[in-house]
């Protein structure tokens, strides 16, 4: 049977009216999920400053800066009384001029070493050549004399029959004998000799490779790598750098601002007492105080988007957590001093990414977190605070 035209619509319109609003829940759970305060927060700007102050006991002569003044890095705060820097700067001068001295004569007694030392090697190559060829002579002489006397000994035995036959007469062969009974001498007394000229090469070699190591050692003196020759530079420019260093004059280590000049010229201040205070020109973190809730999606390393308000018109900026203090702490609530569950939290601080970015040391400045709660995660929050538990999906 066909429904009318008219149920057909109103069915129709009913099932289009439960898909808007099934499809509404989930908006709805996540626009009741969105607790503004828990992902914005204030914070205030804060920089970095430093006290400037003598070491010792001193006497003021001059302030050069006045509060307001802006400072670059070195630029000369405040000038000391240098009474006693006269005494300082000659004995570091007498000092320094010592070091440079023993340093120089070092420098020279190690070149003037090792120059001693080529000249023994080159006198040791000569004796270990000379020996070389004394030895190689001896030796060629004493084949020269076996020989020969080899030969005369074979010609007095091949005379010898003939002598005994009476061919050949006994003069021949009494000529011969005396040559070979020299040569036979001669030829004995080569091993003695050769033996000392043996040693006296072993000796030279020997010489040369001592002074080969010695030349070896002194090839590390005189270079960067010599630990005496470190020293004595680094005794030299510790010297130069207190000569350099003027304790009398004060100055300032980073750009910024005189904040404060707490002394004025020809006051006595102790050391350690502060004279001037400068705080750096750019703002340089941000810190607020944030409760647990605030803190549960925030960890070291987030970025966070800065604004602040100037002349009608917001300029956002960057800042990184940084830290995250430990210590958990009761916060003031401005609406009830004495409340009876107290608010706790944390102190959080956070680095300025920006260059240039115009803040003012305490100025107030709102934060806001990139990350949002999804309507699942609120519904399992609600779920949570509620006492019952959702079904797993």
């Amino acid at each position: 049977m066909r429904l009318p035209f008219r149920l057909a619509v109103k069915r129709l319109a009913r099932i289009c009216f439960l898909l808007v609003v099934a499809g509404l829940i989930p908006f709805f759970l996540w626009f009741q999920t969105q607790d503004t305060e828990a992902y914005r927060f204030n914070g205030m700007v804060e920089s970095e400053a430093e006290t400037v102050g003598p070491v010792d006991t001193v006497r003021i002569l001059s302030i050069d800066v006045h509060p307001g003044q802006s400072v670059k890095a070195g630029d000369v705060l405040v000038r000391l009384d240098p009474a006693d820097r006269a005494l300082d700067l000659a004995m570091n001068e007498a000092r320094l001029k010592n070091y440079e001295q023993d340093l120089l004569r070092y420098e020279q007694d190690i070149a003037r070493y090792r120059q001693n030392l080529q000249d023994s090697e080159r006198r040791c190559r000569q004796s270990v050549r000379a020996a070389e060829i004394a030895l190689e002579t001896e030796r060629m002489n004493r084949v020269r004399d076996a020989a020969e006397l080899a030969g005369l000994q074979a010609e007095i035995k091949r005379l010898q029959p003939l002598v005994d036959r009476r061919l050949v007469s006994e003069t021949e062969l009494s000529r011969l004998r005396p040559s070979a009974e020299a040569l036979a001498t001669t030829v004995a007394e080569y091993a003695t000799l050769i033996t000392a000229l043996e040693k006296q090469h072993a000796h030279a070699v020997e010489d040369l490779n001592e002074v080969k190591a010695l030349l070896a050692e002194t090839a590390v003196k005189g270079t960067d790598a010599d630990p005496i020759l470190a020293t004595m530079r680094q005794a030299v420019e510790t010297c130069r750098k207190a000569a350099a260093n003027d304790p009398s004059v004060l100055r300032a280590s980073r750009s910024g601002v005189v904040s404060r000049v707490l002394r004025q010229p020809g006051d006595v201040v102790a050391g350690g007492e502060p004279v001037v205070r400068v705080t750096a020109s750019c703002a340089l973190y941000i810190t607020g105080m944030l409760t647990q809730r605030q803190l549960q999606n925030l960890k070291v390393g987030d970025t966070l988007a800065v604004t602040r308000t100037m002349a009608g018109q917001r300029a956002s900026l960057k800042a990184q957590v940084e830290m995250i203090e430990p210590e958990v702490m009761d916060l003031l609530d401005p609406f009830n001093p004495v409340p009876r569950f107290p608010l706790r939290g944390r102190r959080v601080r956070m680095r300025v990414l920006n260059e240039n970015n115009g803040l003012v040391p305490g100025e107030t400045v709102t934060l806001e977190s990139g990350r949002r709660e999804t309507w699942l995660e609120g519904v399992k929050r609600i779920c949570f605070f509620s006492g019952t538990r959702p079904a797993t999906l």
